[in-house]
Order: structure tokens, then sequence, then C-alpha cells
């Protein structure tokens, strides 16, 4: 039997040929539920597969689309990829998924690696572990892709390319506010590290709320971690020899946790000895003991500006901020009374 078209398809169900297309595409918006499943039943029938090399050749549309992330098991990240990937699928796209991991030439190579496979869209979330000098890299390459790129959750000097964030000020005042607000005043807080920008701006924020409730900024209690548990564990010891430090602001919750690993080793509870404040509001944050107040980033919404702004072709260099919002739980005491 010779093979199957699309045209045999659309004879058989009784459709136009691009209403087969918008169903092939994902473009259920475009046909009713009943064609849609008519075409479904036909393809399903004569074991029909869209030819997608020829598709591509033809439009010069691959309909696939990459992210990069550093590290995919991090829970931020393995969220941000499954929302991502999702909002593709309903567009009619495939997502490829890399993971650059920490290095510089790794990440370079990667990017290189899904430029050859003619992606129409480009996703970057560059590692907080690269320097400002080294993200140069990245703005020389972003030169030579002719693809829609979109920065993700790191403000960069680039041109070209939109970046999506989310409005990291508002989270750190957020969280340094919830704190005063429970009768916190020396509050101590773990940074990521000090040039990225979601560090600095979630600083900002922190020095923002104490400045609005008279309380003196103490550079001594800031300590630099670099947004990993085990860089972060050391400095939560440091921290919690202080018995004056009655709460701690972490810039992530897996350096939230840490605090909790270091304040059972030390027999000190929290959100009774010491109250925390995390922020990412990572799945693990609410099955913890106790659960993990933190600042929440809304993926979904990130995800939707970067769809909105590869699918406009938006190659202008703009920042759009996501607002956050505070998830509270028992990890924070009132010491008001």
């Amino acid at each position: 039997m010779a093979r199957i078209t699309i045209k045999d398809i659309a004879k058989e169900c009784g459709v136009s040929i691009t209403a087969v297309s918008f169903v092939l595409n994902g473009k259920t918006d475009s046909v009713s539920k009943e064609t849609r499943q008519r075409v479904l039943d036909v393809c399903n029938k004569y074991h029909y597969h869209p030819n997608y090399i020829a598709s591509a050749l033809k439009s010069k549309l691959t309909h696939t689309a990459a992210v990069l992330v550093p590290d995919i098991e991090n829970g931020y990240y393995a969220r941000l990829i499954k929302s991502l990937e999702s909002s593709f699928v309903k567009n009619g796209y495939s997502l490829f998924i890399a993971n650059s991991g920490y290095d510089i030439e790794l990440f370079k190579k990667t990017i290189a690696d899904m430029i050859i496979k003619n992606i129409d869209f480009l996703i970057v979330v560059p590692p907080s572990s690269f320097s400002n000098n080294q993200l140069l890299d990245i703005k020389s390459l972003e030169k030579d892709i002719d693809v829609p790129v979109v920065i993700l959750d790191r403000k960069i000097d680039i041109e070209n390319a939109p970046i999506v964030v989310n409005d990291d000020i508002k989270g750190g005042y957020l969280a340094t506010k919830y704190l005063l607000e429970k009768g916190h005043k020396k509050i101590a807080c773990i940074t990521g590290p000090k040039e990225i920008s979601s560090s600095q701006d979630r600083l900002l924020g922190y020095k923002k709320a104490l400045s609005e409730w008279g309380v003196e900024f103490d550079d001594s209690i800031v300590y630099e971690g670099d947004y990993h548990f085990d860089g972060a564990f050391p400095l939560a010891k440091e921290i919690l020899k202080d018995n004056s430090i009655t709460a701690i602001f972490a810039f992530n919750d897996l350096m939230a946790y840490s605090i909790y690993k270091s304040a059972s080793e030390m027999n000190k509870v929290v959100g009774k000895d010491i109250s925390v404040v995390g922020f990412d509001d990572n799945q693990f944050s609410s099955l913890i003991t106790p659960g993990l107040t933190t600042i929440k980033q809304n993926i979904d919404s990130l995800c939707s500006s970067v769809i909105n702004e590869l699918f406009n072709n938006q190659k202008i260099k703009k920042t759009i901020l996501i607002e956050p919002t505070l998830v509270e739980r028992r990890s924070v005491s009132d010491v008001n009374n």
C-alpha cells in the first residue's frame, strides 16, 4: 500500500487539508472536538505519522524549541521546564531540554549543538556561577544566532533579546517585611553570589524593608552563599552560633534547607529557636517540618511571557518583571508578644 498522505486523511474525514494540519500541529483551538477526534482516529487507523522533515524543508520551520538550564535536578528548573514544555506542546512544538552544568565551555557547546538542530526558538537560563565577564561569551554567541532568543531568570546586558525575570527586589522586600511584622529585628541573610542580578536585587529588597522599619542595615550578618545546599551549610552553622539573631532570610529554598539541617544538629528548632524564610517555593518546602515560609516565583506567568516574546519574534532589548508572592507556612515565630 502506498504511503498515506495528509490529503488522503482529509478526504476520508471529509474535512480540509488545513483542518488536518491544525490537528497534527496541536492547534486544537482552530477545529472542533469532533473534527479533531475524527482526524486522530483516521491517523491511528492507518498508523499515519507526519513527515516533519519534508514539512521543515518546505516551511523552513522545524516546530522545535530548546531550553538550556544549568541543573535539571534543581526543583525550580524542573518546574520551569515542565511549564515551558506544556506551553510549547499546546502550540504544536516539541521542546529539546539541555542540561549545561556550570562549565562555560560546555554551556557554549550546548548552545551550538542546539542551533545545529535547526530549532525555531531558544531559551537560555544562565548559571548563577557565571561571572559577568563569562557572560560576555554568551553575548558574542548571540550575534551568530538567527532564531528568536529569550534570556530567562538573570539580567544580562545583551542586545536583541528580551529578558524575563522575577521581580527579585519585591521578593526580597516581601520576605524581610514579613519577618519584621513578626517582631524580628536582627535578621541575617544568606545571599547568592553577590555579582548575580537575582542576589543583588533580593538584597536591595531586604535593605528597603529594613529601612522602612527603621532597622539599621548590618553588613556583618549578611553571608554570601552560592545558591547550593552544601555551600550554605557552614554559613548557617556560623549564623546559628549567634543567639541574638532571631531570623534568617535565605535567598533560595535549597539554602534554607541547610539551615534546617544545621539547626537540627545544634539542637535548635526552626519556627521556635530560629525563624527562616526562603525563596522559590520548591516542591519540598511544603513537605518538610515545619513547612517553609517562602517567596513563590510565578513560574506559569514567567513561562507565558517567554512564549509570548518568542512567538511575537520580539528581538528587542527589554526586561519583563514577574510578580512574586509570599507563601506563609510554619517556619517563622511571632516574637511581638
